[in-house]
């Protein structure tokens, strides 16, 4: 069965297939020269948002790349730590597993978001440059902690360390990043 132009737009959403079509007809040799302009303007209308909207994404991440990277690689670890978790307890739901999963992701993403928008009211200076620091940490811990937790009961209390997991949960009060760093001798 051959498929048509129309038989593919007949299964994607109607915003797409009104400007597939919006683009084939203004490649047209017969529409009008308004109704051209007309297709146009729908084009442009449709995808400026789109393409604003991609461009301040890459742009954000060619400068926090890193960051952005650690957070995807925190995400899957969580992902995987958590769902071994709940298999050896024998709590392990899948519709759960994906919803809280989703849950995790969408809260990182709007959260950092508006965290974000806060720290660039603040310019180019060293606060800033300091709430950028606790932003990216706090937002890599939620991930990481829930993880490390896991690890923690998974290991019967041996890995990560007590130390860390005592300095984790005081951070998570706290949120002084000081109790990561190793203290100064007393002399």
């Amino acid at each position: 069965m051959k498929k048509t132009l129309m038989n593919m737009l007949v299964f994607t959403p109607s915003v797409i297939s009104i400007l597939v079509c919006s683009i084939i007809l203004m490649a047209d040799p017969r529409p009008l020269f308004i109704e051209k302009i007309r297709y146009y303007l729908s084009v442009i209308l449709t995808l400026g948002p789109v393409i604003w909207i991609i461009e301040y994404v890459s742009g954000w991440y060619y400068v926090n790349r890193q960051f952005a990277d650690c957070i995807m690689i925190a995400l899957i670890l969580n992902l995987f730590i958590g769902a071994w978790y709940h298999f050896k307890v024998g709590s392990f739901s899948f519709i759960e597993f994906i919803l809280k999963t989703s849950l995790m992701a969408l809260v990182l993403t709007l959260g950092y978001s508006m965290l974000e928008m806060l720290r660039i009211t603040f310019g180019e200076n060293v606060l800033a440059d300091g709430f950028k620091t606790v932003i990216q940490v706090s937002t890599l811990l939620y991930p990481m902690s829930k993880s490390l937790k896991n690890l923690y009961i998974l290991s019967n209390k041996e890995f990560p360390p007590k130390f860390i997991m005592e300095n984790l949960y005081n951070f998570e009060k706290s949120g002084n990043l000081k109790d990561f760093l190793p203290k100064e001798e007393q002399k």
